[in-house]
């Protein structure tokens, strides 16, 4: 049998394995896809998802005694084992990110694995704490991992991308961190979150912004790079910012930060660092709108002080459309703005991506169906250069192999991003955005591909 043979049968395989995710994606695309106030229901209740269903604990996971594949990062006998660290218990829950990888993989096994092999997925808790996800790469380290795919950890995943790399495993997928870009082990598929600020300040001089109060998270060491690059960019757009205010995401309420928000004027004055941000103290229209870059639990909270507060400016900030959360979203979302690096599942029903994606989870893993965000976007694509490039690696499958492999990736096709290239060297594939929009009655795409 010709290895061409072998390779068409295999993507023949997945791709039937998938159908059955995009039948149920058709079936449950409409109730996600429509505003919160008419159909949005809690967890478990989603319409087609498999009543009794739940979440299989994974073979290697942490508890269950699992044994790693071979050591050296060479892949013998019948498993692939590759890993991933998520936070999952503390203020941040990515046990959803870590289960979008499961359902693909598991998706995958089903029709007989990669090459003949089944991938057996080890994955740790980093509990939105640092020590704990350095601790988690150790522990990955240790199970000799062919691969870490689909990482979500704001906290301490940047730091840990170097413990990793520095033994030959190569990153595939995670946030958008810096790390992620300056190092040609790491293989990142979403958008450098450098670009994210730089796309935000240019989206807010074209919607015709004046006076926005920004709000980071500021906790997390890596984004006050990412928050100079955003101020620098509004103020060179000629987007006179009036306040910053940095959140952590373990604060109960961030009451006194919509407060600031509403009333300090902490941005530039006009002296040579930008626009002047000054307003009258009785304009209730300045600032005219908030720009928030924020994690999907943290715009919840500051959706909840805002409307308290009976304060409902524009809002602009990136993956705003979390579905579990949008039954909380009031007023916020009349004149709201976020802007995505894949096509959002809110308009896109015909998409064959966006169908297989919703489909597969809700099919592995019903009661994640409604937690699903930007972010878990960003674990289906990586789960999807990964089993392409060890597909291509062959039976000889190994760390150098995959590496060869994801390095001659050239142009492919996610269906619902730009087409990712690598190469030798650092890696930064996709610099391009989708710009979405909600008037309260469910988010819609606006632009096409706006490229940073």
């Amino acid at each position: 049998m010709s290895r061409g043979f072998r390779e068409r049968t295999a993507v023949s395989l997945l791709a039937a394995a998938l159908v059955v995710g995009a039948v149920l994606g058709v079936l449950t695309v409409r109730s996600f896809t429509q505003p919160s106030s008419t159909s949005v229901v809690s967890q478990g209740e989603v319409a087609g998802a498999q009543a009794n269903a739940s979440p299989a604990a994974m073979p290697g996971a942490p508890g269950t005694g699992g044994a790693p594949s071979s050591g050296g990062g060479t892949v013998s006998g019948g498993t692939i084992t590759i890993g991933g660290f998520f936070d999952i218990t503390g203020p941040i829950d990515s046990s959803v990110e870590r289960d979008t990888v499961r359902a693909y993989m598991q998706a995958v096994n089903q029709t007989g694995g990669i090459n003949g092999r089944q991938v057996q997925y080890v994955w740790c808790d980093s509990k939105y704490d640092a020590s704990s996800a350095h601790s988690c790469a150790q522990y990955l380290i240790s199970q000799n991992v062919l691969a870490v795919v689909g990482l979500t950890a704001p906290l301490g995943e940047n730091n840990e991308i170097k413990t990793l790399t520095s033994q030959g495993i190569p990153v595939i997928g995670g946030l958008g961190t810096p790390a992620e870009y300056t190092d040609p082990l790491a293989f990142p598929t979403s958008a450098n979150f450098f670009r994210y600020g730089t796309a935000i300040a240019d989206e807010a001089k074209a919607l015709g912004v004046k006076h926005p109060a920004v709000v980071v998270l500021g906790d997390v060491p890596w984004v006050h790079p990412v928050e100079a690059n955003l101020l620098n960019r509004l103020a060179a757009d000629g987007v006179a910012y009036t306040d910053v205010e940095e959140v952590s995401a373990t604060q109960a309420n961030y009451t006194s930060t919509v407060f600031n928000l509403q009333h300090s004027h902490h941005g530039p004055s006009g002296g040579g660092a930008g626009p002047s941000a000054s307003c009258a103290a009785t304009d209730r229209s300045c600032p005219d709108y908030v720009i928030a870059a924020l994690d999907p639990f943290s715009y919840h909270r500051l959706f909840d002080a805002m409307e308290a507060a009976n304060w409902y400016p524009g809002v602009l900030g990136a993956g705003l459309d979390k579905f579990n959360v949008q039954k909380s979203y009031d007023g916020e979302l009349r004149n709201a703005h976020s802007l995505v690096p894949f096509l959002s599942p809110y308009d896109h029903q015909g998409n064959a991506t966006v169908r297989q994606y919703l489909g597969t989870v809700q099919h592995f893993y019903p009661g994640q169906f409604q937690a699903l965000d930007i972010y878990t976007q960003h674990s289906w694509t990586a789960a999807m250069v990964f089993v392409e490039a060890a597909r291509k690696a062959g039976k000889n499958l190994s760390r150098d192999s995959l590496v060869q492999a994801l390095d001659a990736m050239q142009g492919f096709q996610t269906g619902w991003s730009v087409p990712l290239s690598y190469g030798s060297g650092n890696h930064d594939p996709n610099r391009c955005f989708t710009y979405t929009a909600s008037n309260g009655n469910g988010w819609h795409t606006t632009s096409g591909w706006v490229c940073t």
